[in-house]
């Protein structure tokens, strides 16, 4: 996962719908401390109940931050093993 990846896009979202992480715990039913971790990308695993309640608290089709949640890390890293791979 890039967590790096999802705290900008979540931060974004944030920004966009002017939400406080108190607002977004509140409607979400997600703990402050939660949206602060994934704010800092400082989580190792979330539950998948967890993510689709914060993408539908950022107004956010649940696929797209799925997506950023589970591949968009390895898509990079995809990339730069290709770009390395050398034949002889």
């Amino acid at each position: 996962m890039s967590g790096i990846d999802l705290a900008e896009y979540i931060q974004e979202r944030m920004d966009a719908l002017n939400l406080s992480v108190t607002a977004a715990a509140e409607r979400s039913g997600v703990s402050r401390q939660t949206w602060h971790k994934l704010m800092r990308a400082d989580i190792q695993e979330a539950k998948l109940s967890t993510l689709m309640r914060v993408a539908r608290t950022l107004d956010t089709p649940a696929p797209h931050l799925l997506n950023l949640y589970f591949y968009s890390g390895r898509k990079r890293v995809h990339a730069y093993e290709m770009s390395t791979n050398h034949f002889v």
